[in-house]
């Protein structure tokens, strides 16, 4: 909960930051007479997006069968600040900032064989920022009031990694000590990146930058393990040292104010169209090419989910689709987006994970492999405010609505590691095996900000932070009439990224990305419809490729002035 305060209070303060610098300079559509844009000197700024991480495990035990990779998705929020040396239109500067971050995700790891009880490992980011240098250049054909840069130096992290045997505190396997271990750090590396940033009225800019940070690898202890040695005997193998490497990839976006100077109009509107002051409608539709993964984790009761008893993993669920999407700007700055969309495909897979099944012979580990359908259908409803509104940008603080529809249908199975278990011989994938039906909603809140980086190409940034997130899901395994309803509520992160090319003033061709994550923080499942509620945590990525064109009623020209 502290995160969530935390997270949504630097959303807030967005809000009012932006809305301070809106009420300071009133949003003129002109600003002549002031001095050219200088980038030289102090700045301090907030930012927020998402992140995606991954802890990536050796194997002590013997080469693994699955897993060892976690992904550790979430949202992020913090701040910046730094200095900047400009001579000419080259920019030198160097910068820090902070994040409070939640990042978390959990795999199986050290699955060395299927009469080896493995283990659920756990990845979290509480916090992580850099110290970097910063080389740019100030571009426009009358002024500098874009900046181009890269960047490089120091990354640093708060991570800890729990490793949990899976089963080891429920009622089947013999005592073993320590049946978790626990490691927590602040770890150092280094990082590298790029961006764009956009110089506004007033001393104000608007930013979106891609980091990559990587921490390198350490040491940690891995708890002792149960190695089958005969249809119900298990010898105790002692825990080990196994080591963790890790890296994020980070995508802000954020705004700065730097201390002295204020654009000037002809900075701005070399770079922009003119005047965005009046009613605005966009509409168009999108082709979207995405990238899938679902993850369930089912605890054990009255433990929670740090032990499994089992886990469902589908990845690799490619889809091809298509989406509409409109945009409202009024005259009054009042703002109005949304979207609907739809997406299908049939090459994914599906792990089915079991530990510790108490059967003649004890199975110690269990993981089928099947193939997987997807049908994915979504839609999102945001309103909000321009704060920043003028010559070539848009900047918006936004409270909105998504919802999430997955049906996934597993066909098949085959046994990777057990070979007294399920799919032994191999079940055909013209058999459903196992349906997952599952509806994720959310609050959304974030900003939103477009503006031009060249004469007609615009960039158009959206980072939203769902802090509320419900869940309601059906599992049911076919072949075993097992229909088990599953609920809960979490939080999530979602960010959209798309450059656009004005080919008429009213007509424009893009291309951008998309990452949404969401997961849940308390959820259960009830086992087979009978009042059996087993702990369960549920979590769901979403990547795409956008292909979009679209079309513009009212505002100004795109591309008046020196644009022509």
């Amino acid at each position: 909960m502290s995160r969530v305060f935390l997270l949504t209070a630097a959303s807030v303060f967005g809000l009012i930051a932006s809305a301070s610098a809106a009420s300071a300079d009133g949003l003129p559509p002109a600003f002549v007479g002031s001095p050219p844009v200088i980038w030289n000197g102090m700045y301090i700024g907030y930012q927020s997006g998402a992140a995606w991480g991954e802890a990536r495990l050796s194997d002590p035990f013997g080469p693994s069968i699955f897993g060892d990779n976690i992904h550790t998705p979430g949202p992020f929020a913090g701040g910046v600040i730094g200095f900047n040396w400009q001579l000419g239109s080259g920019v030198f500067g160097v910068e820090a900032d902070a994040n409070w971050a939640d990042l978390d995700g959990t795999n199986t790891c050290y699955a060395a064989s299927g009469f080896f009880v493995s283990s659920n490992c756990r990845a979290h980011i509480d916090a992580f920022g850099t110290l970097t240098t910063r080389l740019g250049v100030a571009a426009g054909s009358t002024g500098r009031s874009l900046l181009f840069y890269v960047k490089g130096g120091a990354a640093w992290e708060d991570r800890s990694i729990d490793t949990t045997l899976n089963s080891a505190l429920g009622p089947f396997p013999p005592i073993v000590s320590p049946t978790s271990t626990s490691s927590s750090e602040t770890r150092w590396g280094w990082t590298v990146g790029a961006g764009v940033e956009h110089a506004l009225l007033g001393g104000w800019s608007v930013k979106a930058e891609y980091d990559y940070l990587n921490f390198g690898s350490t040491n940690i202890n891995t708890p002792a393990g149960l190695t089958q040695i005969g249809p119900s005997t298990f010898l105790v193998t002692p825990g080990v040292t196994a080591k963790v490497s890790d890296d994020e990839h980070v995508f802000k976006l954020g705004m700065n104010y730097r201390f002295g100077g204020a654009p000037d109009e002809g900075s701005i509107r070399d770079t922009a169209y003119v005047g965005a002051s009046g009613t605005e409608l966009e509409f168009g539709a999108r082709y979207v090419y995405g990238w899938g993964r679902f993850q369930k984790d089912l605890g054990v009761s009255g433990v929670g989910v740090n032990g499994l008893a089992s886990r469902l993993t589908y990845d690799d669920m490619n889809t091809n689709g298509g989406e509409l999407f409109a945009r409202l700007d009024t005259r009054q700055n009042f703002m109005f987006k949304g979207l609907i969309g739809l997406g299908s495909g049939n090459d994914g897979k599906m792990n089915d994970e079991d530990w510790f099944i108490p059967s003649v012979p004890f199975i110690a580990y269990s993981n089928t492999l099947s193939s997987v359908d997807d049908r994915i259908a979504y839609g999102t409803i945001d309103a909000g405010y321009d704060w920043l509104r003028g010559s070539g940008y848009k900047v918006a603080s936004f409270v909105g609505y998504n919802v999430f529809n997955q049906n996934m249908k597993a066909f098949g199975c085959t046994q990777l590691a057990s070979p007294f278990s399920d799919c032994v011989p191999p079940i055909p994938t013209s058999v459903l095996g196992i349906t997952e039906k599952d509806t994720w909603q959310s609050i959304r809140l974030g900003t939103a900000a477009d503006f031009y980086v060249l004469p007609r190409v615009k960039v158009s940034a959206d980072a939203a932070y769902l802090p509320y997130v419900w869940f309601d899901g059906t599992d049911n395994h076919v072949l075993r009439s097992l229909v088990s309803p599953e609920d809960g509520h979490g939080q999530g992160v979602q960010l959209d990224l798309t450059v656009s090319y004005a080919v008429t003033d009213q007509f424009s061709l893009g291309v951008g990305g998309r990452y949404w994550t969401m997961w849940t923080t308390s959820a259960d499942t009830n086992f087979g419809g009978t009042g059996t509620f087993v702990p369960q945590r549920f979590a769901v990525e979403q990547a795409a490729v956008l292909v979009q064109g679209s079309y513009k009623f009212g505002g100004d020209s795109c591309c008046a002035g020196p644009l022509k």
